[in-house]
């Protein structure tokens, strides 16, 4: 697992990647999305308070994969601080539907799979010749499966910029967590912006 799961996220930055042509990226923009996330270990929409504990960061980018321009392809490096169960990083890579749901507010769907690399909240110790010692931790890998929902607000563009504020709530389910727990439920609370920088010239 340690060695496919950074593989397996390769083979979905190319396909991310792979969607649009070089004449289309001329017609298209290169966002950048950042947002502050809270992070919980908790099955969805229960004790939503918990989403509040938790810091991290994420930034991405997304693809177009429609003349509409309403679904897209994503791509997202992050990591949380959990000083009770294990921080972690991860990466993620979704198909997100953002259709219009009343004037300049949008709704967006999504769901996709990732990796995280989750960190233990306390230092490790092995045996060595009857004595214990400090050990390294270097994570585990896991497989994600990841889905969410959010709202952002899509100002008209301008000519070279583009700035729309956004809050998703997001559940990521951590595969192969440990042996008892075969699927770790985690959700996130994101608030953050699209920045979008127009590459082509009208």
């Amino acid at each position: 697992m340690k060695y496919y799961c950074p593989l397996f996220f390769l083979l979905l930055l190319n396909n991310a990647f792979g969607q649009n042509t070089g004449a289309e990226i001329q017609k298209t923009t290169i966002p950048i999305v950042t947002s502050i996330n809270f992070q919980a270990i908790a099955t969805p929409f229960h004790n939503l308070e918990n989403n509040l504990r938790n810091p991290g960061l994420r930034i991405g980018s997304e693809f177009h994969l429609s003349k509409k321009r309403n679904t897209f392809q994503t791509i997202n490096l992050g990591f949380y601080n959990n000083k009770y169960n294990g921080g972690a990083v991860y990466a993620s890579s979704e198909f997100m539907y953002r259709p219009k749901i009343y004037r300049t507010l949008q709704l967006e769907l999504k769901f996709g799979l990732g990796i995280i690399d989750v960190f233990l909240p306390t230092q490790p110790y092995v045996m060595n010749q009857g004595k214990w010692e400090k050990a390294k931790d270097n994570g585990n890998w896991n497989i994600t499966v990841n889905t969410g929902f959010g709202f952002v607000y899509k100002p008209k563009k301008s000519s070279t910029r583009n700035l729309s504020p956004f809050i998703q709530y997001d559940i990521m389910g951590i595969v192969g967590y440990n042996k008892s727990i075969p699927v770790l439920p985690t959700t996130f609370l994101n608030m953050g912006c699209r920045f979008e920088i127009n590459n082509a010239k009208k």
